[in-house]
């Protein structure tokens, strides 16, 4: 699963061939495999929001940047983060839904019909289970973290970025007639961003000041 700390370049190809695996194998489409990612990047908001809300290290997130931690400050950046977050997240299915749901007629009629379309008719739930636990472990790593920067850059750096690459990888299939090749150049590209994701929250990190 691309999470970040994941830095086994033997893991992140082989978390990137699943999904694939579920195009060949269950015969999931294009939309399918950008709800995977999207709720994966789901998932790692969930945790990232309950690291901020349980954070037991000295500094913690505010409007003004790394503050000192409270658990009032903690309990209000949590919130934060989960409404604005949850926002562009909403905005990325709106538009996933209208670029590539064709095919899944009412599928965001209510959170139930959803998930049963996907994660229960398209077998989503064993990959999402294992991002889902193996976050759930990080946690407690996580959240004796003395800094929480690294979690809530890292979240954010991944729905901006995350985003651009599915979107981008999605318009080459569907240019290409939703075939295997491009298929392939969307899994190739998240794999990518996987590899190199400690260099890009370094540099990130780097640039803001807060390395």
């Amino acid at each position: 699963m691309p999470i970040p700390s994941v830095n086994n370049p033997a893991l992140v190809v082989l978390s990137n061939i699943l999904p694939l695996l579920g195009v060949v194998l269950a015969g999931w489409d294009i939309y399918t495999l950008l709800i995977f990612y999207w709720l994966e990047t789901g998932i790692i908001a969930f945790w990232t929001v309950m690291t901020m809300a349980f954070h037991k290290g000295l500094e913690t997130w505010s409007f003004d940047g790394p503050a000192q931690r409270s658990n009032g400050l903690a309990a209000g950046g949590a919130a934060f983060v989960a409404v604005h977050a949850g926002f562009f997240m909403a905005i990325h299915l709106f538009l996933m839904s209208s670029l590539y749901g064709g095919d899944w007629p009412g599928h965001l009629r209510s959170p139930w019909i959803f998930l049963d379309t996907f994660v229960i008719g398209q077998k989503l739930w064993p990959m999402l289970a294992l991002v889902f636990l193996h976050r759930a472990a990080m946690f407690w790593e996580d959240r004796r973290a003395d800094s929480l920067t690294p979690q809530i850059v890292g979240l954010y750096t991944r729905i901006v970025v995350m985003q651009i690459v599915i979107i981008i990888g999605a318009w080459g299939a569907m240019l290409l007639g939703s075939g295997l090749f491009g298929l392939v150049l969307l899994v190739s590209m998240r794999a990518m961003l996987d590899l190199y994701w400690s260099q890009i929250l370094a540099y990130v990190l780097r640039v803001s000041g807060k390395s």
